[in-house]
């Protein structure tokens, strides 16, 4: 192992293209791969060899930038990797990280890089790992604190965040009580404490948190700070001070919130409301959950946001922890405007000296800067109201329960001592939960007399003096509450003293409105009174004068100066006014004498006051004075208590006239209504009050507030007046009263209204009873206006009231939050249960998120793990494969299996073979094809388990810790998540998300049964973004999500098909095919058993899949490869095949173009296979070819003789008489009878059937396996099986009346199916013989090659283009059906037509299964394309013998191909204009429709508009792309300079550019584009194979092959598709100096020196020469004349050193001696096709030399040809030579 990783440190350091190869080849991850393979030989010595790779072992020597980072981010950052280790590696890396971001001057890019590898969830999710320890957990902690402070990323931030999410648990379990004594024990099992684990690592990563925020190494900006604020949102952080969590997380929790508070815009922010859940989402964004893609999300019910009012929230949750101090310090600090870092000094003795201390630490300079925090002071306050409201334990005075209000108290006083002109202690909400705290509300114990909308609110009491005895225990209910009162009073008292504004009493507003808004309406008036009684006691004192009769048993309160009495003149008369208002709306229950005593007192204080005010406030006094009195006058006065009230006020009247009726108080309207009561009462009219509209009766102040002393309690209850002893005391007075007003008053009354009062007038007294009715009524008018003016002020306050209690909420929500237009007021309803659920909700969704993160991470890793072994396989496969550097003889054996592949060239024919990997071959699953032909695939077969066992170990290692929802470093949720136990059981989805790309998601998903010859098997279609995915064998569960149908009932409905899927089913083969969009080229509808449910797709590379829809899905499928590849839209279903030759005017039909001899009969019978349906992918629609050959006999073929044919217009059952006669019997003899399976037809077989491709072709796989199949799991009896040409024509025409048989496509292409290429046992004939290779005609030689010649010859042959209409009218014209097809004896079962079944309409489910058996085993009737009859083809000329008769020879108006003129070809120089001329020897010519393009050596053109020249050669081994005919380079290509000199190159498309040279290594790189620009080369593939620098390179895309030639004497075939090796041809004689492929036959030519060699499309040799004698002779170009791709002879070009260009033909010899042309090594060819009779030979047909022609003799000195074209017609031969010339050879000269 350490020699390995010293050599691969060697490697890597040496050279940095290395390690870009390493990257390019995931070298990297293979290298982890095989590193968990054998973890047992790490050590440290290993370790510190990675650590050099990685370029960090230098510590402290030099220096430690991570210079590899594919090292540092697949192998260090593989912590599962080191975990496992003998040695403790892992403690090792972790110290190694934590060192190298420490580093000052590396840390920083460092982190960067690690941030980019991903380090912070790789470590978070290590905290799942079963063998982590928490001895290992602080240095993970400090790497994860160096890593976010050298490079800070919220991302990163989240992930943590989220992680600590996962830590809590839900509220049902309490963590309060768990001991938590510093870390856990070392050697601690799992199974215990698992608890306090979770919380101690739940506090390490806060801790962690908080330091990295508060660092000052950090430097976070403002914004930033807000950011990750924002991002996080207030839920996160209220979620650590939920009441059943560990204190110590709280205390965590609570430091990382205040320090962000800190910044006033987020304090703002977090007090107005934000919303919640936005950790959620910030962690969501950008995150691709795999799996997620293949899973049904029903989209979620949008849930209206949560809006958290942040410190409404946070003082209900702190409620729960006011036992903590260090929650106190906190909080100290934070209303101290202190930094929260200054509270490292440690923890006092005690709250009390802790809170001193940090009054003594704390900023006076920050605190005089921008103030105390008033939100701080609330929290105190409010965590104060929760100790109080604490049941009192008993537990002696030194319990928490008392120390901690009075020590918060007494800090409170202290900072109000030191910032007493503070605004905070103004602040509104400070004063009203100031004063909700001094004057909680009590709940009385009683009957309830309140109404029952609040069966909670506390009631009244008939008797007083429990009540009384109630409010004594609340005084006494806490010890604090009497030093609250103090400082509230103390505040009161300087707010009222401060400022002398006309708004002063607006703090007293405030704790007016301070009692909740759920208190009842006496709890409110008690309040109320409460605030009011404190406000008079502060204003005596300030008046002067003592008045703690108000109050019982009060201390005198400290004296004013006189100068604040002096200024309070304003703020009293405003103060009496809100006393009066009061009192009027019944919230002040006290006596109103009070109320009385406290405005006369305080009218003698302001007239004795020389103010300047002096006047307007006497009279606002006298007018509340007024109201007061009138108010009280006006009261019920029926129980005792009422009349001993009213007597009091009389008395009070009598005891203070001289003030209440001085000269100041002179209201007229006053004195009027003054009167009235006094005449009311005197009447006693109206005994239950006749003032306003009496209220609900409330127990009055005195009965509930007062406490009388023992002496009036024993005179209540002693010697208590009796009712009648009050009315008769409250008449004498009122008669006093009366008679003393009369006496002062009378005068002037009477002088105002000049009225007499007296009904006498006169008389010097006034009785009461003697007033005139008109002062009557004047005394009851004025107390109706007085009454209803009150009543209209008083409504008027209501309303007002009840608007700014409704729009002044008090909680945390600011106006501009709830002025947000359009949104409803529904805060004040929102309760704090609301909150938590809210908040609740988001930790489960967190919880989830992270669950979910983590399956990622496992399915991701394993995807790793898994693609790692197959590129391994595939680095093994190269090393020791046939191409391998260290391959072994024995194993260069000729490949044993050859299989047919799939893959469409020109007119669809299949000519590609592939050759198996022995582990193919020797697979028992090798009767099932394989599915890797087309995009990147993934598939699990049984022969790969053995490959890949150490992987499946591991596999199941992490299988065991993937289980999210039981983690191992902390305990399982106590909650269900969605449980996916059993979707993780289907680990064969693990082939999908392997093919998934980064980022990839699935949009769309579709159920579907895949067809592919005699396979058909269940699958999906995945729509993603710009890929879509096919995959095998797997289905969709009922609710949507994908499952292997091996976990999962099937999704087909049809019983039939599903059927069909189970018959061959192969339960472990499971792939999954990636294709891009781009990709497609065409979409056609098909038909599947009868119906309109198939979509046939085809690909760019020629490959297609044909997909089958039960369930009406098709036409969505086909919207949707529109949508994502428009231009499939404008695609023709009728689309041309590609790659044909097109002339000009190429616009006509296929059929026009068939009938002037445009296309060949091939190309156009195929083309209509294609729009009738028929397909290679169905067998049983499998493309249909007429016999064209009757003569199977003959030992030559003629073709001019008719009788050599078949006749076309009869069916093959009517080509005997005697036959068709049989079959006319049959039709007659059968009846037609309604519901009879058998009706009247010809024939109950059919002409195509899967069992009939099957037997023509089965000695090519995969037919093979499908005979097989087909035949039940055996061959036939070898009789039986298809032999010979000449028995299967005498069954199919005349013998066998149920078999009426045509041929297949590759009876006219493809020779390779004739022979049995790879050994079959098929068995014996009756004769003994071994069935093998075809038995073909006389005529054919033996060779199938010949045969294949012949027979396309007779295709394309006059007689067949003059009758083959008629054989498609039989098939796919008029005469397929109806009288016709009758008369012509070509009717069939009707079954077999598609269009006459109606299978929907069949309900009886045994006949409908029936019908499709029938159809398919039988067959069916391709698609009826005419319905009249098919046009004749236009006749041909005369052409020559074997000439090609599809090419438009012999039509005047397309020239003649030069080849047929030989002898008269004359050269003409042509001149390629301007700057577009050569520069020197000609490299590459492209002849097009008007010009001729050209370039010099070492340049070519790039396709398919030949503007853009590829250029290489310079001396610093770039390459680069330019303009042709330009100077101009548009981008230059240093990255190529890696790989040595470039010897050639090509273009085979847009964006392929392939090149090789000096390395040996042929690269194949994409071309990378936007609009249209250049923006790189991107290396797709290095292909090894050669041993020598490659010198040529040739490439077709029709046949998607590659050869490269080297010097090392061989060429080497590469599938230009999956960029992989295809075969070596055998060694030539010299390296190679040219090469050719023909794009109509793949025919190959390679030339080395003067050797000129032929191979075919799959690398088998078809002929070879020696061209001349001597180095002058050697070849350097060469080029191949595109002949009829039927015509097994071939036109080789060749142009040599000596400047002569040699024409060359290929000819068939019959050899003496078989197999002459034996190869120089073992060939991978099949056996069977070498050493046949009859070999091809190359006949020189002509030379041309230019000096010659030119000047009638050779020159002296030789030119070389250097390229050679021809042009698209044929007709002319372009020659490029050294010297830049370039010579057009043709018949016009």
């Amino acid at each position: 192992m350490y020699a390995a990783v010293k050599v691969l440190h060697l490697v890597l350091t040496s050279n940095i293209m290395c390690d870009r190869l390493m990257q390019h080849i995931f070298g990297y991850q293979i290298l982890a791969f095989l590193l968990r393979k054998n973890t047992s030989l790490l050590n440290h010595r290993v370790f510190q060899l990675i650590l050099s790779i990685a370029g960090t072992a230098e510590l402290g020597f030099g220096s430690s930038t991570i210079t590899n980072v594919g090292v540092f981010q697949h192998i260090l950052c593989d912590f599962e990797l080191w975990m496992n280790t003998v040695d403790n590696l892992d403690l090792s890396l972790f110290s190694h990280l934590v060192e190298i971001l420490r580093s000052p001057r590396e840390g920083p890019r460092n982190a960067e890089v690690a941030h980019q590898a991903q380090l912070i969830p790789k470590l978070i999710f290590l905290f799942n790992e079963p063998g982590l320890t928490p001895s290992k957990i602080p240095t993970i902690m400090a790497i994860l604190h160096c890593q976010l402070r050298g490079h800070f990323s919220i991302q990163d931030l989240l992930r943590v965040a989220v992680f600590v999410v996962y830590t809590l648990k839900p509220s049902s379990v309490d963590e309060r009580q768990i001991c938590m004594d510093g870390a856990p024990g070392y050697s601690v099992p799992a199974g215990s404490q698992t608890s306090g684990k979770t919380i101690w690592l739940r506090n390490q990563l806060l801790e962690m948190l908080l330091s990295v925020i508060s660092s000052s190494q950090l430097h976070l900006s403002s914004e930033m700070k807000e950011e990750v604020f924002l991002s996080l949102g207030p839920d996160w952080f209220l979620l650590f001070l939920q009441g059943h969590l560990h204190s110590s997380t709280t205390v965590l929790g609570l430091k990382l919130l205040l320090h962000f508070l800190s910044s006033p815009n987020l304090l703002t922010r977090f007090k107005d409301g934000l919303y919640a859940g936005s950790w959620v989402e910030c962690s969501s964004k950008g995150v691709h959950i795999m799996m997620d893609n293949l899973k049904n999300h029903v989209p979620m019910p949008d849930q209206s946001p949560c809006l958290i009012p942040g410190f409404r929230v946070l003082n209900d949750f702190l409620a729960h922890h006011v036992h903590i101090p260090d929650v106190y310090l906190i909080v100290s600090t934070f209303f101290l405007q202190t930094p929260l870092t200054e509270l490292t000094g440690g923890t006092k003795d005690s709250l009390d000296a802790a809170l001193q201390w940090i009054l003594q630490k704390h900023h006076t300079e920050e605190v005089l800067r921008s103030g105390l925090c008033a939100e701080g002071a609330l929290l105190l306050l409010q965590m104060l109201k929760a100790t109080m409201s604490q049941p009192l334990t008993g537990s002696g005075d030194g319990a928490w329960e008392q120390t901690f209000p009075a020590s918060v108290l007494q800090f409170l006083t202290l900072v109000h001592s030191t910032y007493p002109q503070d605004p905070a202690w103004r602040a509104p909400e400070f004063l009203q939960t100031l004063a909700a705290i001094t004057f909680p509300l009590q709940t009385h114990k009683g009957v309830t007399t309140e109404s029952a909308q609040n069966a909670s609110s506390p009631g009244t009491e008939a008797e007083g003096d429990s009540i009384a005895e109630g409010l004594q225990m609340s005084d006494k209910s806490h010890p604090t509450r009497k030093q609250l009162r103090v400082f509230l009073q103390l505040l009161l008292r300087e707010l009222l003293i401060a400022a002398p504004s006309t708004k002063q009493c607006l703090p007293l507003e405030v704790l007016l409105e301070a009692s909740p808004d759920n208190a009842t309406s006496q709890q409110k008036q008690e309040f109320q009174s409460e605030i009011l009684l404190s406000a008079m006691e502060i204003f005596h004192v300030m008046s002067g004068s003592d008045m703690s009769m108000f109050r019982g048993n009060k201390e005198p309160q400290p004296n004013t100066e006189a100068a604040a009495a002096a200024s309070s003149l304003m703020n009293i008369s405003h103060f009496t006014q809100k006393l009066v208002e009061k009192l009027y709306s019944g919230m002040f229950s006290a006596d109103p004498r009070h109320i009385l005593l406290f405005i006369t007192e305080h009218i003698m204080v302001v007239i004795e006051n020389a103010s300047s005010q002096r006047d307007t406030v006497i009279s606002a006094l006298y007018s509340s004075l007024n109201k007061v009195i009138l108010y009280c006058l006006s009261k019920p006065q029926q129980s005792l208590s009422e009349c001993l009230s009213l007597l009091s006020i009389l008395e009070f009247l009598q005891e203070h006239w001289d003030i209440i009726f001085a000269t100041y108080n002179s209201n007229s309207s006053f004195l009027l209504c003054i009167m009235h009561c006094l005449f009311l009462l005197s009447a006693r009219s109206y005994p239950e009050g006749f003032g306003l509209e009496p209220k609900p009766r409330m127990t009055p102040y005195h009965q509930v507030f007062l406490s009388p002393n023992e002496e009036v309690r024993e005179k209540r209850m002693d010697d208590f007046p009796s009712l009648s002893d009050v009315q008769h005391s409250i008449q004498k007075m009122v008669q006093m009263l009366w008679q003393q007003l009369m006496a002062q008053r009378r005068q002037e009354l009477e002088d105002t209204f000049k009225t007499d009062l007296s009904v006498k007038p006169g008389e010097r007294e006034v009785k009461i009873e003697e007033v005139t009715p008109l002062w009557e009524e004047m005394m009851l008018k004025a107390w109706q206006h007085y009454l209803a003016s009150e009543k209209k002020s008083l409504a008027s306050r209501l309303s007002v009231g009840h608007h700014s209690k409704v729009t002044s909420w008090s909680g945390s929500l600011s106006s501009a939050m709830r002025l947000i237009p359009g949104r409803p007021i529904k805060d004040p309803e929102c309760k704090t249960e609301d909150f938590v659920s809210c908040i609740e909700n988001y930790r489960r969704r967190g919880q989830e998120l992270y669950a979910y993160l983590y399956k990622d991470y496992i399915q991701r890793r394993r995807c790793g793990n898994v693609k790692a072994a197959k590129a391994w396989a595939q680095i093994q496969e190269q090393l020791f494969g046939e191409l391998g550097l260290w391959r072994h003889p024995a194993e260069v054996t000729p490949c044993s299996q050859w299989e047919l592949d799939w893959r469409e060239g020109p007119a669809r024919m299949r000519k590609r073979l592939r050759c198996l990997s022995p582990l193919e071959s020797l697979s028992a699953e090798n009767f099932k094809e394989s599915q890797d032909i087309n995009g990147d695939v993934s598939q699990t077969n049984a022969e790969n388990k053995d490959e890949l066992t150490p992987k499946e170990a591991e596999s199941e290692r992490v299988e065991m810790a993937a289980d999210c929802t039981q983690l191992t470093f902390f305990p399982a949720l106590h909650e269900s998540q969605h449980s996916e136990d059993f979707l993780e059981l289907c680990r064969e989805r693990q082939v999908i998300l392997q093919e998934l790309l980064d980022h990839e998601k699935v949009t769309q998903k579709y159920s579907l049964v895949i067809v592919q010859g005699h396979l058909i098997s269940e699958g999906l279609l995945l729509f993603g973004h710009q890929h879509f995915y096919i995959c095998e064998n797997f289905t969709l569960s009922p609710v949507g999500d994908v499952y292997c149908t091996r976990h999962c009932l099937s999704n087909i409905s049809d019983p039939f098909i599903f059927n069909l899927c189970s018959k061959d089913r192969c339960s472990d083969h499971y792939s999954c095919q990636r294709h891009s969009y781009g990709d497609l080229r065409e979409l056609r509808q098909a038909r599947f058993l009868l119906q309109d449910i198939a979509l046939e797709i085809f690909f760019q590379n020629g490959y297609s899949k044909f997909f089958v829809f039960h369930n009406s899905d098709r036409s969505k499928v086909f919207k949707s490869f529109c949508s994502f590849q428009p231009s499939l839209k404008g695609k023709s279903i009728i689309e041309e095949p590609i790659n044909l030759r097109k002339y000009p005017g190429s616009d006509r039909t296929m059929l026009q173009r068939w009938q002037k001899r445009d296309i060949s009969n091939f190309e156009y019978l195929m083309h209509l296979n294609t729009i009738a349906g028929r397909t290679y992918n169905d067998y049983m629609q499998y493309p249909v070819f007429p016999w064209v050959l009757a003569d199977y006999t003959s030992q030559t073929l003629n073709l001019t003789n008719p009788k050599t044919f078949r006749d076309l217009s009869k069916p093959m059952g009517a080509q005997t008489k005697e036959r068709k006669l049989k079959f006319i019997q049959r039709f007659k003899e059968v009846e037609k009878t309604e519901g009879d399976m058998t009706v009247q037809c010809h024939y109950c077989t059919h002409y195509s059937s899967a069992i009939i491709i099957a037997s023509y072709l089965v000695r090519m796989p995969p037919f093979t396996q499908a005979f097989c199949s087909l035949q039940g799991g055996s061959f036939d009896v070898a009789d039986r099986m298809f032999h010979s040409i000449k028995n299967a024509w005498e069954s199919a025409s005349r013998e066998n009346m149920s078999d009426v048989r045509e041929l297949t496509p590759e009876f006219f292409y493809l020779p390779e199916f004739l022979t049995n290429c790879n050994a079959v046992e098929f068995g014996c004939m009756q004769d003994g013989t071994a069935l093998g290779d075809v038995q073909l005609p006389p005529w054919a030689d033996e060779d199938p090659q010949k045969f294949i010649s012949l027979h396309r010859q007779a295709l394309e042959s006059d007689f067949v283009s003059a009758n083959l209409h008629h054989w498609i009218d039989l098939i796919f014209g008029y005469k397929q059906q109806g009288s016709a097809a009758v008369e012509a004896v070509n009717t069939f079962h009707p079954y077999f037509y598609g269009d006459k079944m109606d299978l929907n309409s069949i309900s009886d489910p045994l006949i409908r299964n029936t019908i499709l058996g029938f159809v398919s085993n039988f067959g069916q009737v391709p698609k009826q394309l005419f319905t009249k009859p098919h046009p004749a083809r236009t006749a041909a000329g005369k052409p020559s013998s074997g000439k090609d008769v599809s090419t438009p020879l012999s039509l005047p108006s397309h020239p003649q191909p030069f080849f047929y003129s030989l002898q008269s070809l004359r050269p003409s120089q042509v001149t390629v204009k301007g700057s577009e001329s050569p520069k020197g020897a000609i490299g590459h010519i492209v002849p097009t429709e008007k010009t001729i393009l050209a370039v010099e050596k070492n340049k070519v053109l790039l396709p398919p508009l030949w503007n853009r020249t590829f250029s290489w050669g310079f001396d610093d081994f770039s390459c680069c792309l330019g303009n042709y005919g330009s100077d101009k380079i548009l981008m230059t290509f240093e990255n190529l300079a890696a790989w040595g000199r470039c010897l050639c190159a090509v273009c085979p498309s847009p964006t392929t550019i392939i090149t090789s040279g000096a390395s040996t290594v042929v690269c194949v790189w994409e071309l990378n584009a936007a609009k249209g620009r250049p923006r790189g080369l991107h290396l797709k593939q290095a292909l090894y194979g050669h041993t020598q620098a490659v010198t040529c390179l040739a490439a077709s895309v029709t046949f998607s092959i590659l050869v490269s030639g080297s010097q090392d004497c061989t060429c080497i075939l590469w599938d230009l598709d999956h960029l992989t090796h295809v075969a070596r041809l055998p060694a030539h004689q010299e390296g190679i100096s040219a090469m050719a492929i023909s794009d109509i036959s793949g025919t190959i030519v390679s030339c080395a020196g003067a050797h000129l060699s032929l191979w075919n499309v799959n690398g088998q040799p078809l002929a070879n020469i020696t061209t001349a004698w001597g180095p002058e002779g050697a070849i350097t170009c060469c080029c191949m004349m595109e002949g009829p791709a039927w015509d097994s002879s071939h036109v080789i070009i060749t142009g040599s050193r000596d400047g002569i260009v040699r024409i060359w033909k290929t000819e068939d010899v019959k050899m003496s001696v078989p197999g002459l042309v034996a190869p120089q090594e073992p060939s991978a060819q099949p056996a069977s096709l070498r050493g046949h009779r009859w070999e091809k030979n190359l006949a020189l047909c002509r030379e041309l030399d230019i000096s010659v022609a030119l000047t009638g003799k050779p020159s002296k000195t030789s030119i070389a040809v250097t390229a050679l074209a021809m042009s698209r017609n044929q007709t002319k031969l372009l020659v490029g030579d050294e010297k830049g010339r370039i010579f057009c050879w043709s018949a016009e000269g």
